[in-house]
C-alpha cells in the first residue's frame, strides 16, 4: 500500500520525465487486474503495459536518492504526500515497504473469476491484487501449471462459494478466502503436467481472446474428466451450478441488492 499511487506508481513516460535512475525504482505490476487475465505476467508483457503508458515503475529510491528523486520527493512534501496517513507513518515516508515480489498474482476483484497468473516479470504489486508464495516443493511446477490448472469448473464454482459478493456483481476474494479456495492439488497437477503442458499455448491464446469458457473447458477434459475425477454428468451439474451462482452475482448487481 502506498499511500498515494498517482504518486508513487509511474509509467516509464512519467520515469523519464522525471529523470529518475534504475536505483530509485522498482519494476510494478500495474494498479488494477485487467492485464492479469492471462496465464503469465511476463517481461514483455510489462514492456508493451509501459508503452501503452501504464505505471509499470514503482518510486522507491534507495538510502542515497539521486539528484533527481531528491527533486520528486521534494516535490511530493511540497503537495502534501507526506501528510497521507501511510506515508506519515513510515519512515522515511517516500520508501514504501515491500515484500519479495510474489510466485503468483492473484485477481481480487472480479466480474467473472479469480484469476491466478505466473509473476515472470518478478514486479511488485499493489494491494489491488494478492501476491501468493509456494512452498519450495511446489515453486517450480506451481509457477508452471498452477494458473492454468487452476482454470477447471470445480474451482470456478468454489470461488463463488467462497468469495463475497460485492456493488455491481463484483466477486471478491479476501486472503482468507483464497486460503480455502479450492485448487488442484501438487499431487493431481503432477500427475497431469504432460497433458497440461500440451494444452497451455492454446488456452493461454483463448484467454488472449477472452474466451473463458472454451479455455476452461480444455482444462476440464485433462484434469477432471479424462482424469476420472467427475463423470461428464457430475461436470454438467458443476457447471449448471456455477452459472446459477454467478448469474445470481450478477443479477443482485445489476438490481443494486
Amino acid at each position: 500500500m502506498t499511500g498515494n499511487n498517482r504518486y508513487f506508481a509511474l509509467s516509464p513516460a512519467r520515469v523519464k520525465e522525471l529523470g529518475l535512475t534504475r536505483r530509485d525504482l522498482v519494476r510494478l505490476s500495474p494498479p488494477g487486474s485487467s492485464h492479469l487475465r492471462g496465464l503469465e505476467l511476463s517481461s514483455d508483457a510489462m514492456t508493451r503495459l509501459g508503452q501503452k503508458g501504464k505505471a509499470t515503475w514503482l518510486f522507491r529510491p534507495s538510502d542515497t536518492p539521486s539528484p533527481a528523486a531528491q527533486a520528486y520527493i521534494e516535490t511530493g512534501h511540497l503537495a502534501g504526500v507526506d501528510e497521507a496517513y501511510k506515508c506519515r507513518v513510515r519512515k522515511p515516508w517516500y520508501r514504501v515497504p515491500l515484500l519479495p515480489p510474489a510466485d503468483l498474482l492473484l485477481t481480487c476483484m472480479n466480474a467473472d473469476t479469480p484469476r491466478l497468473t505466473t509473476n515472470s516479470a518478478q514486479a511488485g504489486h499493489l494491494n489491488s491484487v494478492h501476491g501468493v508464495y509456494l512452498k519450495d516443493d511446489a515453486r517450480e511446477l506451481g509457477r508452471e501449471l498452477l494458473p492454468l490448472a487452476s482454470l477447471n469448473s470445480v474451482t470456478l464454482l468454489n470461488a463463488e462459494m467462497v468469495g463475497r459478493s460485492y456493488g455491481g456483481g463484483i466477486l471478491k476474494l479476501e486472503p482468507r478466502e483464497a486460503d480455502v479456495w479450492a485448487m488442484p492439488s501438487l499431487g493431481h497437477v503432477q500427475a497431469h503436467a504432460d497433458a497440461l503442458r500440451a494444452i497451455k499455448p492454446r488456452v493461454a491464446t483463448l484467454l488472449q481472446h477472452g474466451k473463458l469458457a472454451q479455455a476452461v473447458d480444455l482444462v476440464d477434459r485433462v484434469i477432471l474428466t479424462e482424469a476420472g475425477i467427475v463423470s461428464e454428468v457430475d461436470l454438467a451439474r458443476v457447471r449448471e451450478a456455477h452459472a446459477a451462482m454467478t448469474d445470481r452475482r450478477t443479477a443482485r448487481g445489476r438490481s443494486g441488492r
